[in-house]
């Protein structure tokens, strides 16, 4: 997203944006979950497609590589045609900590400043594409081999290795054979994504191709 202005108060400081109309991910995906609204698989694969193409952007066609440090569903806006818009690029660098603390949309290498790469991008990335396949939400904890307390990638892993990886699908938005396909294969690139080593995560130029493949746009 283009910062249009900014508003600095006494005690606050205001970036101003343009208007995205159907608000964050994280606003349309609660609003999902809540049967208030229905997202079909192909918008929710052109969603992802459009935050890999705005990572891609700034790792690879900036003068210098930006690395957006706190990509989440709050970070990703939706204008009316449900065109993702990355904001708050870059801007966890240089704010205090206190302000930007971990979440579980964040790289396990993150706690570690020194160690962030654009590959600790692509982690996050990999949060928002099983939150878009799964529609479940990823703050809270997951079944994994009978105990409570797991992740959303230790989840998917899980099924994924005892071959139950489509009872990790959102049900609302299966039926069609092709479609449960290209779902499936989005799911194991976001496995691909969550992996605990970031040299084992693809780069955000990969992505692109092979989100791209899954479908003609």
């Amino acid at each position: 997203m283009s910062l249009r202005a900014y508003v600095r108060e006494s005690n606050e400081f205001s970036l101003v944006y343009d208007y995205m109309p159907n608000g964050s991910l994280e606003d349309v995906m609660t609003k999902v979950r809540g049967k208030e609204l229905e997202l079909g698989w192909e918008v929710r694969l052109r969603v992802a497609v459009g935050i890999v193409q705005g990572l891609q952007y700034i790792h690879f066609s900036c003068d210098h590589q930006v690395l957006h440090y706190n990509l989440k569903p709050t970070n990703v806006m939706l204008d009316s045609e449900f065109e993702p818009r990355l904001a708050d690029c870059g801007l966890a660098k240089i704010m205090a900590a206190s302000h930007t603390g971990v979440s579980c949309y964040s790289a396990p290498e993150s706690s570690q400043s020194n160690r962030y790469t654009d590959k600790s991008d692509i982690f996050s990335f990999g949060m928002i594409l099983g939150l878009l396949l799964t529609g479940r939400d990823p703050t809270q904890p997951f079944c994994v081999d009978g105990a409570s307390g797991g992740s959303l990638g230790q989840w998917l892993k899980h099924l994924q290795q005892s071959g139950e990886a489509r009872e990790a699908l959102d049900k609302s938005i299966l039926g069609e054979e092709v479609k449960e396909d290209e779902m499936l294969m989005a799911l194991r690139i976001t496995i691909i994504c969550l992996s605990d080593f970031p040299a084992d995560r693809p780069s955000s130029d990969e992505l692109v191709h092979m989100l791209t493949q899954l479908h003609s746009f």
